[in-house]
């Protein structure tokens, strides 16, 4: 009687309503293996647009046909979800995604939403270069700090103006010599250029002055009276020529 009674609740079916495809269908299995290896975990630092690019990526690896593509998209994406991430897709209302666009913004506005966005911009915004921070530390991390505020729409002669005006005064100086002139007043695409030339190629020569000389680190802003000496601004710039 009590056996008869008991009820068994329904298993919720998926967010994603399948697409149709053909009964003798298979999905690639080296793709699936790819796709459990890039998994996305939903935490705080994990970026959702890095994972659908390589989620993306790996998809472009296999062909099946234009009209089973979608639906491979959207059968598989959830094997790339784990943690927070699978959590938050199995609380999706059932069958309310129908295709990988809706997917992919769904999961794009849950991880990487405008709140943040505005964050990071803002963060760019108010760009300065640390304490003992070198010139080549300052660039690498506000073209990360880019790389991560994805659609930020910045253009390249405002990112420049944010990094100059975000550099100590003795940094500004060097970066004025070394350019043979006013930095600002490059082109916005010389002006990358010059940095990515003199400032990520030097990176070398960075390490190499950090182990040799300590107390005279390439850090361009260290608070001290010695920035403002002659004889250090020299030796500095006569390095980073070098």
């Amino acid at each position: 009687m009590w056996e008869s009674a008991k009820t068994v609740a329904p298993t919720p079916n998926s967010a994603i309503i399948q697409l149709d495809v053909d009964d003798n269908f298979v999905i690639n299995s080296t793709h699936l293996n790819m796709i459990r290896e890039n998994k996305f975990n939903g935490h705080l630092r994990a970026d959702p647009h890095d994972h659908i690019r390589e989620f993306l990526a790996i998809c472009n690896m296999f062909r099946y046909g234009e009209m089973q593509s979608e639906a491979v998209k959207l059968m598989i994406f959830p094997l790339s979800l784990c943690d927070e991430a699978k959590f938050w897709f199995n609380e999706l209302n059932e069958e309310s995604i129908k295709s990988w666009e809706q997917m992919r913004k769904a999961f794009i506005n849950k991880f990487f939403p405008p709140s943040l966005f505005n964050r990071l911009l803002l963060e760019i915004r108010n760009f300065s270069q640390l304490v003992c921070e070198n010139l080549t530390d300052a660039w690498l991390r506000l073209k990360s700090m880019l790389r991560k505020c994805h659609g930020h729409g910045l253009t390249k002669g405002v990112i420049i103006q944010i990094f100059y005006h975000g550099l100590d005064e003795p940094t500004q100086a060097i970066l004025d010599v070394t350019a043979g002139g006013i930095f600002l007043y490059k082109t916005p695409n010389q002006a990358f250029q010059f940095l990515d030339d003199k400032v990520l190629f030097n990176l070398d020569w960075s390490t190499k002055s950090k182990k040799e000389h300590h107390q005279k680190s390439v850090a361009f802003a260290d608070g001290s009276d010695s920035n403002t000496d002659n004889s250090l601004f020299m030796e500095k710039l006569k390095a980073m020529d070098s």
